[in-house]
Parts: structure tokens; sequence; C-alpha cells
């Protein structure tokens, strides 16, 4: 349901309150004063990669004149001509200016067809740097950072650690201040979002500006990083970098099943896992010795990347895509490197070859996986993770199987059927009915649906029941369908056979449309009743039957169709069915098969039944029969005398049926319990890795030189001792010397909390990347990661504690003139939450949310009718949308399932990613949409009338009161004289308004599936639902300041 809230005044309204205190935009990125002298890293490279790169850089096949710049050795030698490009010093000696301040008569580098001529201030720039003597740098990404000494400073008060000395002297270099203290409430919030994704309660609000001790905000950090919530927190940044989600991707976009990985991730965060051993155990947990279950789900880092099954795919060309899709993710995660630049050729501006690039693609080209697969299930390779309580019923299933075993053995033992060579068919009846289905599955089925095994609902009398004591049933919004595959012995189908299956369709909410369908290896096998709503299938034919009206509402009624009809030929071996609706509520019972065919031939001897070479015997025993007698085994004599005693003998059936039976309940019992068993897909090792080759220009089809695993060479080597493999490669990232992973994390981490990177290119260090803003501090912070072990809690504990993080966020004209963007930091962090903690805010602030940790993914409200738009046909999972209910959907928000092809369009609305790929850096924008996203999606008018529902029960008597208590707790600070004249008048007109229209008011209300107190009065609650609606729209209330 979508909601106007329509009134000239209720939106001038929101826009008033909402910019109140609020920080105007930054216009632009702020530009730094350069430094008196040129330096060559911060003035000089960029100019550099910018305009002379793409012909004098890394790439040997791009690069004219025998000129490459990005390296020094080769900068300052001569040239063909004899010429030097560089002679510090000296500008006439040196070609390199020559060309760049040539007139347009004397061809200027870069030459005009290029397309980026360099500014007179680029020009000005590298006179100065060849005046000055030319000094070179290396590329301060590639070398290890080094502990810089705390700078000096002039208002010595102020820092309250070590990291506020780098910001202080840059700010007082600059002619800057910073800003007073914000006050403790807006602290508090800030605080909270930006540790647990969640606000403070009003409670806490209030100790903590009670509490003056000394050490009480400290107190408040330790309680936030302890809390279950900040691993959520900082999981969702992992998920997007790690290209998490619940569908394979690609054009069928079916499910996959990877939330144990998630849960692992909130886990290790909570636990404070030293953020080395996080990678190795994502990199490599399944190379540790004797790794336990939960380093070989962590391996499924680099698991999560989209898996492709469509027909005319070739599986060897996925299979490079995979690791290709690895070689990116790894190097941007950790290195902050573009890489992929190197698939085709040598990078054009970062100091990496495409040798380099299938050198590290040959770290993750030892997989068992298939070029296509997941089709039904999770790829390959995967790993069963039972619960304790799972674990249990294993253990006592294999036990009675150990014990049924046994009994069989006894039983056979015992036996004494007719030896002699003479048998006799017994005469089959004229029909028979073959019940398949009743009150459970068949043995061996995998019972699957819209939500897997949960779309399976059996219910008992009261409820309409045909046959026994259970039927199944569901209802639907849509297209729906629950189904299993997998049933063995499968259903044999003969000449003349006719399938049938009973249903009740419920006279308050009759479907549009029924639809069997049934599977043999493939589910082109459909007959329906009813409206043309479910559009699988071609027309009158065997994949698209019409069966004529739908059956009569409220009684049971038989469904028949003749198996050839649809498409099951005399021979065909049917597996599972599938029980399809579009809309309403839908009972089925009893499903099976009308057959002339005998249920077995039987024969009084095993010779005579041996030489019948019956079709229909399972493969194993067909293989047995074709051995000569004379050439069988012990065992295979063994086991084909047991197979004909257990069931064939006609003698024995009084004692083998009831076993036969009880050993069918068993193989339920355990393909129930492996169905519902949670899966995860991992890493592993081939005991032969496959062969890896430099693939000219990209193309897996085109092989050039064999190569091995190695790292770049620009890079440090891989540390002494270590294996060259994937445990090596992890290990190598965290090695102390190495210059990029600690940087690229810290700066990650500071991006979190102050809402660009120190490098605002967090996932480019390299030449195109952008120039730290305080190189200094980077790198105090990378070598302070180091020396705290890499614990993340603590560092982020440091970033908190500063003093710069506790300024205010206000903006004066100063800031904004000098520095727009606070990348000097002089002052607080400001900027909107991001798309989960936007949600999870309404939810906590009304009531609502549901704060379980972990678990499977959930499916909130969402406009109907989305997924079926670019669905794929009942073969195939996550192709109908079927909302979760009650606690479910009130989960936080990173719990929501990702369907890579159609995200969440709440969270999309709010610049969440699809997660096809590695994201480092969401983008922040800010749309229209967004505003009414938050007016009319019902989570969002639900949390309204939900917060309404609260202010009325716990704010007070009068409205004055509840209008403070429900401003406090959507901001956490109690509005002005002003701010609260608004909400009042806001109260008051929508309250005449729903007064005067009582259907209205309980439209409104009746938003959302959570229970609305029948004691309050309708039109109050509406009214107060508006102004809940009005406070959730708020630019503060989506906005961490």
């Amino acid at each position: 349901m979508r909601i106007r809230l329509v009134a000239a005044f209720y939106c001038v309204s929101v826009i008033f309150i909402g910019t109140a205190g609020a920080a105007n935009q930054p216009a632009e990125a702020n530009q730094m004063v350069p430094v008196a002298k040129v330096d060559f890293n911060h003035d000089v490279r960029h100019i550099f990669s910018n305009h002379c790169y793409a012909c004098h850089g890394p790439d040997a096949n791009k690069r004219k004149a025998g000129l490459r710049l990005d390296r020094k050795e080769d900068a300052f030698k001569k040239l063909k001509n004899g010429d030097l490009a560089l002679v510090p010093g000296d500008l006439k000696k040196s070609a390199l200016w020559d060309r760049v301040s040539a007139t347009e008569d004397r061809k200027p580098m870069p030459p005009a067809d290029f397309g980026k001529p360099l500014s007179p201030k680029e020009i000005d720039t590298l006179k100065r740097w060849v005046v000055e003597g030319a000094q070179w740098e290396d590329h301060w990404a590639y070398i290890a950072p080094k502990r810089p000494q705390l700078p000096e400073v002039k208002n010595k008060s102020w820092p309250r650690n070590d990291m506020d000395y780098f910001i202080l002297s840059r700010l007082e270099k600059e002619g800057l201040q910073p800003s007073p203290e914000t006050d403790k409430a807006a602290l508090l919030r800030r605080v909270s979002f930006d540790l647990t994704g969640l606000p403070p309660t009003p409670a806490e609000v209030d100790a903590f500006v009670a509490d003056s001790s000394p050490g009480a905000y400290e107190k408040v950090v330790d309680r936030l990083l302890a809390s279950p919530a900040y691993g959520e927190r900082m999981a969702v940044q992992w998920l997007d970098l790690a290209r998490y989600a619940d569908t394979n991707g690609y054009h069928i976009d079916n499910a996959r099943e990877m939330w144990l990985w998630r849960e692992w991730v909130i886990n290790a965060f909570n636990k404070d896992m030293p953020f080395d051993q996080f990678t190795v155990e994502q990199l490599a947990g399944d190379l540790l010795p004797s790794a336990t279950v939960d380093q070989k789900i962590a391996s499924g880092f680099n698991r999560n990347q989209m898996v492709n099954f469509e027909g005319g795919a070739d599986p060897n060309e996925y299979l490079s895509k995979y690791v290709e899709d690895r070689v990116v993710t790894t190097a941007t995660v950790w290195l902050g490197t573009t890489i992929a630049c190197t698939e085709c050729h040598d990078h054009k501006y970062d100091p990496f070859t495409q040798k380099e690039f299938y050198q590290f693609y040959a770290f993750f080209n030892g997989i068992p996986e298939n070029g296509l697969d997941g089709q039904k299930v999770n790829p390959v390779p995967s790993l069963n993770v039972p619960t304790p309580e799972q674990t249990a019923k294993q253990k006592d299933i294999q036990n009675k199987r150990t014990a049924f075993a046994e009994r069989i053995k006894s039983e056979v033992a015992k036996a004494h059927p007719n030896e002699s060579v003479t048998s006799a068919a017994v005469k089959p009846p004229d029909t028979r009915e073959v019940v398949w289905l009743d009150d459970a599955p068949p043995p061996g089925a995998v019972l699957q649906g819209n939500e897997g095994t949960a779309s399976w609902k059996f219910v008992t009398k009261p409820a309409p029941v045909f046959s026994g004591e259970k039927a199944h049933t569901r209802t639907a919004q849509g297209l729906s369908q629950h189904f299993f595959t997998g049933a063995t012995p499968p259903l044999h189908i003969s000449a003349g056979d006719k399938l049938f299956a009973y249903v009740w369709l419920d006279p308050k909410n009759p479907p549009k449309e029924i639809m069997l369908q049934f599977n043999d290896g493939s589910w082109e096998h459909r007959a329906y009743w009813g409206g043309n709503h479910i559009d699988w299938g071609v027309e009158k034919t065997p994949n698209r039957l019409p069966m004529g009206p739908l059956p009569e509402v409220g009684k049971w009624t038989r469904l028949e169709v003749d198996a050839q009809a649809v498409g099951l030929a005399d021979g065909a071996n049917m597996n599972g069915i599938a029980f399809t609706q579009f809309d309403g509520t839908v009972y089925w019972d009893k499903a099976g098969l009308v057959t002339r065919t005998p249920p077995a031939m039987a024969f009084t001897t095993q010779a005579a039944w041996e030489a019948a070479k019956d079709a229909k015997l399972p493969k194993p025993i067909q293989d047995l029969i074709a051995v000569a007698p004379a050439k069988r085994t012990d065992p295979q004599k063994a086991e084909l005398r047991t197979y004909f005693i257990r069931y064939v003998d006609g003698g024995s059936r009084p004692v083998f049926d009831p076993l036969n039976k009880e050993d069918e309940q068993l193989k339920k019992a355990e393909a129930d319990l492996n169905a519902a068993t949670p899966s995860t897909m991992v890493m592993q090792e081939m005991e032969k890795p496959r062969d890896t080759f430099l693939l000219i220009r990209g193309d897996w089809q085109n092989k050039g030189e064999k190569v091995t695993a190695g790292v770049p060479k620009s890079l440090p080597p891989l540390p002494p001792g270590v294996k060259n493999d994937r445990l090596g490669l992890a290990k190598w990232l965290v090695a102390p010397d190495h210059p990029l992973t600690a940087r690229v994390t810290v700066n990650r981490y500071w991006e979190q909390i102050f809402g660009i990177g120190i490098v605002r290119t967090s996932e480019d260090f390299g030449s195109q990347g952008e120039w730290p803003s305080n190189p200094q501090l980077l790198d105090y912070l990378a070598t302070e990661f180091i020396a705290q072990k890499w614990d993340v809690k603590k560092f982020m504990k440091l970033l908190v504690m500063s003093a710069a993080y506790r300024q205010s966020s206000h903006v004066t004209p100063e800031l904004e003139q000098k520095d727009p963007e606070n990348r000097l930091l002089g002052r607080g962090p400001r900027f909107r939450l991001p798309a989960e903690m936007i949600r999870d805010n309404a939810l906590a602030v009304s009531g609502l949310l549901n704060r379980q940790l972990g678990g499977p993914s959930v499916r909130p409200y969402q406009p109907p009718g989305l997924w079926e738009q670019i669905a794929f046909g009942g073969d195939f999972s996550a192709q109908t949308y079927l909302q979760s209910h009650g606690p479910d959907l009130y989960r936080r928000s990173l719990y929501t399932f990702a369907k890579r092809s159609l995200p969440h369009p709440s969270l999309v609305t709010f610049d969440a990613p699809n997660r096809e790929v590695c994201t480092d850096r969401r983008p922040r924008t800010n749309t229209p949409l967004q505003a009414l996203e938050l007016l009319n999606d019902p989570i969002y008018v639900e949390s309204a009338r939900v917060l309404g529902q609260r202010v009325m029960k716990e704010g007070g008597a009068d409205v004055a009161s509840r209008l403070r208590y429900a401003f406090k707790l959507s901001t956490a600070r109690l509005p002005s004289d002003q701010e609260l004249a608004v909400l009042r008048r806001i109260y008051d007109k929508q309250l005449a308004k729903y007064q005067k229209d009582k259907d209205a008011a309980l439209k409104l209300v009746s938003v959302g599936e959570s229970k609305r107190p029948a004691e309050l009065d309708v039109s109050e609650l509406a009214a107060w639902t508006a102004v809940g609606n009005v406070l959730l729209n708020l630019d503060e209330v989506i906005t961490k300041g």
C-alpha cells in the first residue's frame, strides 16, 4: 500500500524543520594550498599520470619514443636520439620541458588528439620542479609506512590522543581552528550510529547527559563496542566489499545459501578478531592446519562472486571469470589497487604487468568448482553445517540405520526363497492407484519452493484434509509454488497412465489459476486450470496444457492428467511434482498415478527374475545382473540375493514389506534433515591445480605463456618460509612491511567514520588515485593499527575518542569557504546515513526493531510483482517474492534478502549496491525519490504509526509533552519553541482532517502487519502517525551530525 500525506503546509513543514541547523552541502572538493617547493608525489606524479603515462608509462606495448616516466631510472636516461628527457636544474637541456612548453606549430606534448592538454598551472609546476632539481620519489603507496613523529602544535590543550596532533597541525598551517566540542546528546547519537548503526534510546541520552564523570564518554564507547549490534554495523561495509548476496546473479539469478558466512563476519567483528587473522581465515581458512568448521566457512569470502548456468554459456569461460573476479576483489579490498586494468594489458599508470595479473590469478585457480553450476543447490565446493540439534538427529538416524542394516542382514540369512529355475509372472490387475504423496512426500524427496523447505506447510483437521491425517497448503499473493524433486525410487510412467492430485480451493480467498508441474529431469510438463496468469510454457502444448476452469471452491476435487498429454512418455521416470498457484489459498492432498502396470513382476526364482532384466530396477542392480553369474564376486552375489529377497520374492513379503516401509521412513527422515541443514560455499584446493596461462588480451581461449603463482615485483616478496599458495598470499598481505594493506584498511575505517577517506579514492591508491589529504596522519594510523596487533575495536575507539571526532558539525562561513568537504577536520563529521541505518533507525525509534542476531535472510515489504517481471519460471528459485511475516519483517536491514538483479528498492533508493561486484565506496546521493520513499514505503508508514502509538502511551498526557517526547525519540534532543510550534500545527491540522474522515484514518493506521492497539482512538492515532511520518523524514533524523 502506498500512502500519500498531501498538504502544502505539511510538506513545507518537513522542509522547515528538516533544515533547522543543517550544514550546507559542499560545492566542490577542497583544493590544498601547495607547499613552497614542488613535491614530486604531491604535485608532479598526478600530472604525469593523467597526461603522460598513456604513452610513456608502464604499458610497454603502448610506449612511444622509448620514454618511460613512471620509473626514475627510465625518466633520466638518454633517449634514442641522444637527448635527455630530464636534466635536473636545466630547462634547456630537458627535452620534456621543450615539448610540454612548445607552441602548436612545434607539436607540444601531450598531442592535441590525446584530448588532455596541460593547464598553465601544470606547465608551471613542471617547470618549477625541473628548476628545483627534479627530485624524484617512488610512489608513496608502495613504500612501507613509517611511524611519523608527532608534529608541533600551538594549541597543546586540544588534542585528546596522538591522532589529534596531525589534524591540529594541518589546521594551524591553514590558519584554521578546531570547532568547539558538540553537545553530549549529539555526540551520543553520532557515536551510537558509528559503532552500532542504531540511535540511542532516550534513557541512554539522559544517563549520558547526567553523567559528569571524566570517563563518562569512554564508558559509552566501550558499551557500544561490546554491543552485538557493533558486529552488524561493521559487517555492512564488508558485505559490500565481499559482494555478498543471496542469489547467483546473471539472468536467472536464482537463490544460493551463504548466510552462514555473513554470520561469521558479524561474529568475527563482535569477537574483535584481529584484522590479520580476519584476512587469513577469509582468504585461506580452508588451508590452515586442522581447519575448523568456522575457518572453512570464513573461506567463503571468495565464493561470493556471481555464478552462471545459462544455456549456451561455456563453462571454461566462466571458470576464468570467477577467478578474475577473485583477483580483482582481493586486490581492491587489501591493496586498494585497480589491478583489473592488467587483465588484458600492462597497467597504463601503475607498476603492474599483465603477467603479474595472471600470476596473482594462479593463487585462485585451483578451486574444484564448475564453470556452470548452482541451478538447484549451492555450487560446489560447499559445506553442510548442521546445528547441534541437527547433529544429534543425524547421529540418532545413523544409529538406527546401523541397527536396521543388521536386522536386514539377519532376516535375509533366515530367508529360503525357491531356487528352481522356473518362473511365473503374476497377472497384473486391470488398474491400480499408486499413492505417491499423502501425509508426507515420497522417500528421497527434496522439499523446495519459494522459501525452501519452509514452503511446505502441512495442516491437520479441522483444516480441509481429504486423505489420511494431513494436507499441505499455501496462501499466495501472485505467483507461488512448493515442490519436491529427487524422489527415490522415481514414479515409473507407462503408456496410458494418468496422474492425479486432490485439491480444495478456499471460497473466501480462491486462486486465479492453479497448475501441476511434473519433473522427469525437466519441469516442461504442465497442466493448468483457471485463468491465464502463469505464463510458463507454450499454450496447448505438453508444457502448458489447459484443463478447463478452476474446480468448484469449498470442496475436494480430483484433478487427473493424462501423462502422455503433458509429454511424459512410456518409460519416463518422474521424480517430482510442483504445486503452483496464482493468488489465493489452496489445499492439496493425495497425489499419485493410476496405472495398469503391475507393482512388480513376481517371480518364483531369482534366476527367472534376473533373466527378465527389468529396466525399472535401480541402475546398480541392473549393472550387477549384467555381470555373468560365473564372474560375480561374493559381495555382488550377496547384494543381488538381498535385493531379490527384500523386494521380489513373494514368500518374503510378510517379513520385508514392513521392514522396507521402516527403511523408507528412515530415508525420508534423513533426506528431510539434510534438506533443512544449512549449507554454505567454501574454498578448497584441487589435488592438482589447473595450469595457469597468460590470456592474450584477456581472451580465455587465447592462451599465452604458462605462469605460476606470484606477487607483483613492485611490492615486497612473499615472507620467508611461507608456501606459494593462498595461505602464503594471505600472510603476505598482512606482513608488517607490506606498504598497502594497513593503509588501505585504516583509510576505509576512517571513511566509515568521517565520511571521506584520507585518500578519497579508497579503491585506488595508485597514480590515478587521490593524494592523501594528510599523508602523515595516514601513516600514523597505519603503523598504529599494526602496533595494536590489527585490533579493529581499539582502532575504532582511537577514532571516536579523538577531539577531532567530538567537534560540533556546524559549518562556519570560514570553514565553508576553505574546507567545504571537511577534509581538514575543522568540524565534526556530518553526512546522510547509509541505506540500512535509515531503515533500522525508523524501526528502532518506533520500537518495531527485531534485534535477533544472525540467521537466514528475510523478505520485508516490497512492491508486488517486481521479481515476477524478470522471472524465468518455476524451474528456479528466487523468482517470486514471498514476503516474510511477523518479527522477520522488522529485522535489521543487513538481513534483507539480497537479489542481485533486483535489490530491495528501498535500500537501492538510498544508494545500496546490487553486490554484483566488489563495491568499495557507495555514492551518497540526494534525490526527491528518497523523500517519497520515506513518506510512502509501508515500513516507514508503519514505523510512523507505531511511533505514534508509543508516543500516545509513553509521552505524557498533553500534546506538547508528547510532541517533545516524539522529537527526542527521533533526534536525541528536545525541539526548540519554533520547531514545537510547527509540529503542533501539523498535529492539529491532521487531527481535524482525520476526525472528519474516519475511513482515511483507519486506512492510514492499518498499514503494516503489526497489531494496532484497539483502545487507541483511530483519528488521534492517524494524526500522530502523520507527525511520526514528518519526523522520520527530517534531514536531521536521516543524518549523522
